[in-house]
């Protein structure tokens, strides 16, 4: 279902403004393997992935009688788990393969807000503007003077996953970004580390800190202390930098691997892997670490995509799915709120079924699509295009195609940078900073989500 759409917008879209643009993205890239397209590809599943879990969530939909579909729908808040992954990579690949000395703080941090804030902020005030003059008519949450201020104060902040009252409010999409920003200020210190100690030993130790938070939490709620059910026990907590750091370090060893030419070696053995990982995962669901074997997963999953020519890279590097994934961020940044409106729309005012609504919300999906490609081409597209400073050699790194595209730009800040050139390598990513999987902005070096 979800190919089939991203292929008939792409077929109307596509004649337009939105194909010669991203035609020439698309092409620069091609002369280095796809691989670099594989992982817009990626952006893009896990985009889509997170869009059907909310037509499913809103519509109320139960598919009983499919098996599995349910199951599927309902995973899909994980595509943040993936979105994490890749956003560890693409901010970690400019400086892998002992390249750390490169980072700079102050100017990653320019240019996350840079990459990032602008398409935020926009979309915050479209947020607004829907809570506000839909109202209760679309079954948004009605909200004082006081509280509306300390919803806007705290989103502007990027701090509103750190109460319960706001975690989910406006735009519950935006709970990931507020994980991302805590992930990027956590990302000197991982280099640090890095630096003295080397990154196995680092990534270990942020899993060891990311496993006892975890436990740590799980003893609270099992004594009382931290409401099992609550907001704080299920959403807050959980989704704090040291509940989630794992799966950013995956995406960090997963740079490394390829950085340093390791990826195919590495995945001839974990590729079987999967066939455990899959199903164990699925089973612990309500296990406080199964984000780690999640985490796992889209780990080999990222890895194949960026091996040696494989079903799998050739899969998430169809053009259409790339395509889509330039502007996974602005997709990720306005989606919900319609989604959510228009469901409450359908179930109360035109008295749908669940299944009737999450049918029609599928069928009104490429007008959500279009919102985010007004977005993209607004205010996104530009900073994209910001020139670089000037291109670091890549004599001494593997010139592959810089593999990723997550919430920020690193992987996309580089290679959309240069719309013209022909190629990248990893060099060139790396001058153009680090970046995130929501927002796919690959400065090779980000949410949905983050985006």
């Amino acid at each position: 279902m979800p190919a089939t759409l991203v292929a008939a917008v792409w077929a109307v879209v596509g004649r337009k403004g939105w194909s010669s643009m991203l035609t020439n993205q698309l092409d620069s890239r091609a002369g280095a393997g796809g691989r670099l397209a594989g992982v817009d590809g990626l952006r893009a599943a896990a985009a889509l992935w997170v869009v059907f879990f909310h037509i499913h969530a809103f519509s109320q939909a139960q598919f009983r009688h499919v098996p599995g579909l349910d199951l599927v729908l309902r995973s899909g808040s994980t595509g943040v788990s993936l979105f994490l992954v890749l956003s560890g990579f693409c901010l970690y690949v400019p400086f892998a393969g002992g390249r750390s000395d490169r980072f700079k703080t102050g100017q990653f941090f320019w240019r996350r807000c840079r990459r990032l804030m602008p398409a935020y902020y926009v979309s915050l005030l479209f947020a607004l503007a829907i809570n506000l003059l839909g109202g209760a008519w679309l079954g948004f949450e009605h909200f004082t003077p006081s509280q509306l201020g300390w919803q806007v104060l705290t989103h502007v902040t990027l701090t509103q996953t750190l109460f319960p009252g706001t975690f989910y409010s406006l735009n519950g999409a935006y709970w990931s970004l507020g994980l991302e920003w805590q992930l990027y200020l956590g990302l000197p210190l991982l280099v640090l580390g890095v630096r003295r100690f080397g990154l196995r030993r680092t990534a270990l130790a942020a899993i060891a800190c990311n496993v006892t938070y975890r436990l740590a939490l799980e003893i609270l709620i099992q004594r009382g202390v931290v409401a099992r059910g609550g907001a704080l026990a299920t959403a807050v907590l959980p989704n704090q930098l040291p509940g989630r750091w794992a799966e950013f370090v995956f995406g960090m060893v997963a740079a490394e691997l390829y950085v340093t030419g390791q990826i195919n070696r590495w995945i001839d053995k974990l590729k079987y892997a999967v066939i455990l990982l899959v199903p164990l995962s699925v089973l612990t669901l309500q296990w406080p670490l199964s984000h780690l074997l999640f985490g796992a997963v889209f780990f080999i999953l990222l890895a194949l995509v960026l091996a040696s020519d494989n079903v799998v890279s050739r899969f998430f590097s169809w053009r259409p799915l790339v395509a889509l994934g330039t502007m996974s961020y602005s997709l990720y940044l306005v989606h919900q709120p319609v989604i959510e409106g228009l469901a409450y729309l359908l179930r109360v005012h035109g008295h749908l079924s669940p299944t009737k609504t999450f049918l029609v919300l599928v069928l009104l999906l490429p007008v959500v699509l279009l919102l985010a490609y007004g977005l993209f081409m607004t205010v996104e597209r530009r900073t994209l295009q910001h020139k670089r400073a000037g291109a670091l050699s890549t004599s001494n790194v593997v010139t592959q195609s810089a593999p990723l595209a997550v919430a920020d730009g690193v992987w996309r800040g580089g290679m959309w940078s240069t719309l013209g050139s022909a190629t990248m390598g990893a060099g060139h990513l790396a001058d153009v900073g680090a970046g995130s999987a929501i927002a796919g902005e690959v400065h090779l070096a980000p949410p949905v989500i983050a985006e």
